[in-house]
């Protein structure tokens, strides 16, 4: 009798050995699942979404610094001889500064309030199936920007008639996003460049401004262009 209630107990201890085993394959079935199939549909559902997002954000940021001001006064300075012709065009530093510090503010500000929002993606899009991708109810995903915010600035010049030239001044602001995944996490990198002002300069300019980087480099002098570690 003793030996067939230990044969009973080895029977329903093997059983649950058995079932143990069992969840645990199919827990870590489905951890390679998300992993290797549900993640890149995640990814490709939202990271134009992310891209999007951030690029309002900065948008937003840099307009909200831009306001009604004469930017181009502000960050430029041209130099011109008796002639009318231009002898010198000088990038403000403080004023490029103090641009660049506002637009890095407001945009981290931007960047926090994107990451409480996060993005919405369709349930249907964590079955792994591309044609049930952002169908269903809508499930949040958390959004973490992270590391730093870097900005430069990119001149150009048009010729627009005969001692016309058309001058404009681009920012570009890379920002890096992350996005929790189920299994894993995604940085976005998003490059956004922006027409921040632009003027008419009447008079001729000097080839060392038109056909090189030069005034790019006057503009990219601050150092002060990171701002770091996002909450």
């Amino acid at each position: 009798m003793e030996y067939y209630r230990k044969k009973r107990t080895l029977s329903a201890k093997k059983k649950l050995y058995i079932a143990l085993a069992i969840i645990f394959l199919v827990i870590i079935l489905i951890i390679i699942y998300l992993h290797c199939v549900v993640n890149p549909i995640l990814i490709d559902a939202t990271e134009a979404k992310v891209q999007s997002l951030t690029q309002q954000a900065v948008e937003s940021a840099v307009y909200d610094v831009i306001k009604d001001e004469n930017v181009y006064d502000n960050l430029i300075e041209i130099v011109k001889d008796s002639n009318n012709d231009v002898q010198m065009i000088t990038a403000n530093a403080y004023e490029i500064n103090l641009f660049s510090k506002e637009v890095l503010a407001s945009a981290q500000n931007n960047l926090n309030n994107l990451g409480n929002t996060g993005v919405e993606v369709g349930i249907g899009t964590f079955t792994g199936l591309t044609f049930l991708t952002d169908l269903g109810p809508k499930v949040k995903l958390k959004l973490a920007p992270i590391g730093t915010v870097y900005t430069t600035f990119r001149s150009e010049f048009t010729s627009a008639g005969i001692n016309n030239t058309l001058h404009k001044i681009y920012l570009l602001v890379k920002t890096d996003v992350n996005i929790i995944l189920p299994t894993d996490t995604k940085i976005v990198n998003t490059t956004t460049e922006i027409l921040i002002t632009e003027s008419m300069i009447v008079g001729k300019i000097p080839d060392t401004y038109l056909n090189s980087s030069q005034l790019d480099e006057m503009l990219n002098l601050v150092p002060k262009n990171w701002i770091k570690n996002f909450k």
